[in-house]
């Protein structure tokens, strides 16, 4: 983990877990019925070891002298302490593990002992592809090559199983060359679900927010340079937008599709002829039944696939959060930590600048995890409490 990019070392053990998991129904098949269950154990045991790891003190960037060749220095190993970036690398990998590890156990618990079958045939599977020495993304009938789009470590989504479905739906949307539509409330991940899947698969995601000043030139011109990048578009609230400019746009939209599907290389866009990117995306996002929203024309509806998304699971993501801290009791302390929240939201008044929400407890955790590191004799319950206390009295 220490002697690579943490993109590498993410994609790579990503590799390696589907290789695992596809091994162990190998061995399902050649007799040996417990091997579903040995992998589980062997997962958890190593998501135990990083954990282990993530509860070494910080060092300072600047007194973690590392070699060119190292992308930083191997500090856990002889027991010294992390740099900022081991530490957002070793989070990132326990943030996906955990999710490995949870599909392993639903394996487990449902008896899933054949490849074939859905539940593994819906999981973002990642293959180093022998015959075009690449790395391929599949998931269902969608097959993606990966972007290699530098992205650093700019942090991954905690995976529920709500981000998992809505993820199904926008690769099978890719696969069939349409958009994705996330509608729902806010605060439900919307956005960060599309980014989220862009970092899985190393492309570029540009975020837009639309409103009513957005004439149909503009958005040519950003659908013009999305589709010569390969890059993907997440355009927000994209129901802002005025009815007459988007029956336009869903022409744009519309040439676009066609010329993906018909798998030209250049096509005629806006009076220009341009060059077209097969991984390009358009993903937008709405919030249902705000006042200045209009319901989308049904030829634009048509050429994107809708989600519901709705609250997100609250505890689990704590749970996981904490985990990626380095705490030994996250599920008991996710728990307490919601149910507060809960009532806080329920029964406090309506103030202005309260906010009991996702990204409220999120700022939490992490508060929580460097108090957790500056004090490691002091109990955990105590830090959290601490950390609770510091970012809510204020308010």
């Amino acid at each position: 983990i220490s002697q690579n990019l943490g993109m590498v070392t993410l994609s790579g053990s990503q590799v390696w877990w589907t290789f695992e998991v596809e091994d162990a129904f190998k061995q399902v098949r050649e007799g040996n019925k417990h091997a579903m269950k040995t992998l589980s154990a062997k997962l958890a045991t190593q998501i135990g070891d990083l954990v282990n790891e993530v509860r070494e003190r910080d060092i300072p960037a600047s007194s973690a002298h590392s070699a060119p060749g190292q992308v930083s220095g191997s500090g856990a190993a002889q027991g010294q302490g992390l740099t900022p970036n081991a530490r957002r690398k070793l989070n990132t990998i326990i943030i996906v593990d955990v999710h490995a590890r949870d599909v392993i156990d639903r394996f487990v618990r449902d008896s899933i002992l054949d490849e074939r079958e859905f539940e593994w045939e819906s999981q973002l599977r990642f293959y180093w592809d022998r015959t075009s020495d690449d790395l391929m993304i599949k998931q269902c009938t969608g097959v993606f090559q990966y972007g290699y789009e530098y992205m650093g470590l700019n942090g991954r989504l905690v995976i529920t199983p709500l981000t998992d479905r809505c993820i199904m739906t926008l690769t099978q949307a890719l696969s069939m060359r349409l958009g994705g539509a996330p509608a729902g409330p806010a605060g439900t991940g919307k956005t960060e679900t599309v980014k989220d899947l862009a970092k899985a698969m190393g492309v570029q995601c540009v975020v837009f927010n639309c409103g009513e000043g957005i004439d149909y030139a503009t958005m040519g011109r950003l659908f013009s340079g999305l589709v010569q990048c390969g890059g993907w578009g997440c355009f927000d609230e994209f129901n802002r937008i005025d009815a007459e400019v988007l029956s336009v746009i869903s022409v744009q939209i519309k040439t676009i599709q066609h010329a993906m599907n018909s798998g030209v290389k250049r096509f005629q866009f806006e009076g220009k002829e341009i060059p077209i990117d097969m991984k390009a995306g358009i993903f937008v996002t709405m919030n249902p039944g705000y006042a200045g929203r209009s319901e989308l024309p049904d030829n634009l509806k048509s050429l994107f696939r809708p989600v519901v998304m709705v609250v997100p699971d609250l505890e689990l993501i704590a749970e996981i959060m904490l985990f990626s801290e380095g705490f030994d009791q996250a599920r008991v302390l996710a728990r307490k930590m919601t149910v507060l929240y809960k009532l806080a939201q329920e029964q406090l008044s309506k103030q202005h600048h309260y906010d009991f929400g996702l990204r409220a407890l999120k700022s939490v955790l992490v508060m929580a995890g460097t108090l957790k590191r500056n004090s490691p004799d002091v109990s955990e319950e105590v830090v959290i409490m601490r950390a609770l206390r510091d970012m809510n009295l204020p308010k």
